[in-house]
Order: C-alpha cells, then sequence, then structure tokens
C-alpha cells in the first residue's frame, strides 16, 4: 500500500522522470524549425521549474502553453543570439588565422564577447520561463543573476555544455549518446539546471502573486 502512495520515493521519482521524457521529447519536436529553439527552451525550462517546485500536472499541457505564451519574446532573444553567435564566431575564425598585435587583440576581444554571450544565452531562457516582465528587464536581470550567482553559473555551464562536447569529441559512442538526447539528455540538463536556479529563482517570486511558474 506505501508504493501507492503518492508520496512514496519511487513514486515521486517515476514521475519526475516522467516530467523529463516528455518534455524533452517535446522539445525536440518544437525545435525542428530551428527558429523555434528559443520558445522550446523556455517551454521545457518552464516544465523543469514546476517539476522542481512539485507543481507539473500535465507535463504537455504546460509545455504548449509556456511556448505559445512566451513565444514571442523568446522567439527575438533566440534570432538575436543566433545572428550574434554567428557573426563573433565568423569573426574569431578569420582573426585566428590573422596576424599581428591588434588582430590578437581583436580575437581576445571576440572571445569575451563570445563567453558573455554563452552565460546570457544560459539565463535568459529561464528567467523567460520563470518571470514576467518587458523583454529589456528580463535582459537585465538575466545578466544581472548569472554574476550574483557565478559559482551556479560555472556549474550550469559545466553540466550544459560539458555533455554536448563529449558528444560532439567521440565519434564511436555518438549513436549511444544521440540515443540519450533524444529520450531524455535536454530535459534531464534542463531538470538539474533548474534545482539549481530555483534555489534563488524562489527568493524572487512574491508568493500571493499568480505568475507563470505557479
Amino acid at each position: 500500500m506505501n508504493l501507492l502512495n503518492e508520496d512514496n520515493v519511487v513514486h515521486v521519482f517515476l514521475n519526475k522522470l516522467g516530467d523529463i521524457v516528455i518534455a524533452n521529447l517535446l522539445f525536440i519536436l518544437c525545435c525542428i524549425p530551428v527558429i523555434t529553439i528559443g520558445p522550446s527552451l523556455t517551454a521545457i525550462y518552464h516544465c523543469m521549474m514546476r517539476t522542481v517546485k512539485g507543481n507539473n500536472n500535465g507535463t504537455t499541457k504546460t509545455f504548449f502553453r509556456a511556448f505559445k505564451e512566451n513565444f514571442k519574446q523568446s522567439l527575438i532573444i533566440w534570432l538575436l543570439i543566433l545572428a550574434a553567435g554567428t557573426m563573433i564566431i565568423l569573426n574569431i575564425r578569420f582573426l585566428l588565422h590573422a596576424e599581428g598585435s591588434a588582430a590578437h587583440m581583436l580575437f581576445y576581444l571576440s572571445v569575451g564577447i563570445l563567453t558573455l554571450l554563452i552565460i546570457f544565452t544560459l539565463y535568459i531562457f529561464p528567467v523567460i520561463a520563470t518571470f514576467a516582465n518587458t523583454l529589456g528587464a528580463l535582459c537585465r536581470n538575466a545578466f544581472l543573476l548569472a554574476f550574483m550567482h557565478f559559482p551556479t553559473t560555472i556549474a550550469i555551464a559545466v553540466i550544459t555544455i560539458f555533455p554536448l562536447y563529449m558528444t560532439y569529441l567521440d565519434a564511436k559512442l555518438q549513436p549511444l549518446y544521440a540515443c540519450c538526447w533524444f529520450f531524455f539528455g535536454f530535459g534531464l540538463v534542463a531538470f538539474i539546471n533548474s534545482m539549481l536556479l530555483y534555489r534563488f529563482f524562489k527568493k524572487l517570486l512574491p508568493p500571493e502573486e499568480d505568475i507563470s511558474l505557479l
């Protein structure tokens, strides 16, 4: 009878695992057009934040509601990130083969800007998923939170980037990695990041206010 209890650790684990798998599959589906990756990231973080909070009733419904409600802001941010990232990477590739002290200085400057863009990208979609505000305020808050909680930022960067790097690096195990990413990889990364972020996000959420996370 204890196994049927909703508070049982096995029941809680299976529920969270189901949320991760469903959100992961929906994320991949909605990322197919590429330009919708931003709204998809916001939606999966919204689902995982609710799962961490223990308030995720219906992952599919929650995902598509967050996808729709945050579509415009997430799309604008994603397209800007995509454009900026492309230009910076092309610039880095050009400067990598250029000679002269000025070229070296510009190279390191470009790497620094790319690092800031990556940090911003790691935070902006969870911020959009959690808080309701103007786009400018959300961008500012994403930067502030990233540098106010820099150890967490480093942890999130490692959790997010290292598995992707290993997938790219290890050609022999790429089929296994691809299978993991398809079924639960993106959802698991978003869930772990959400656990880290929710520790200080919840302090900024007015308990009486019916905001999108609740």
